[in-house]
């Protein structure tokens, strides 16, 4: 609707992308944007935030637990790019 919402870095649990549009998943409600995952990590201060898929974008804060596969953040599985999994070694 075009509207701008304030968004909270601390209440943001991820990102996800979503065809031409991009979900954000907060502690409050979910949100969808026109932005690109790339234009929308670009925003996003990276000692909280961190790519770990293609697709996704996590709040570093809100992973509850994680494998060599997958996040969990906020009670849902996010899966790990082959690519990214380089990231978890230096947290």
């Amino acid at each position: 609707q075009k509207k701008k919402v304030k968004i909270l870095y601390a209440d943001i649990i991820y990102i996800e992308s979503q065809q031409e549009y991009i979900k954000v998943v907060t502690t409050k409600k979910t949100y969808f944007s026109k932005l690109t995952t790339s234009e929308m990590e670009s925003l996003l201060p990276s000692h909280l935030f961190k790519r770990i898929h293609r697709s996704y974008i996590v709040s570093i804060n809100k992973i509850d637990s994680y494998t060599a596969d997958a996040v969990e953040a906020g009670g849902i599985s996010i899966p790990i790019g082959r690519s990214f999994r380089t990231i978890f070694k230096n947290l």
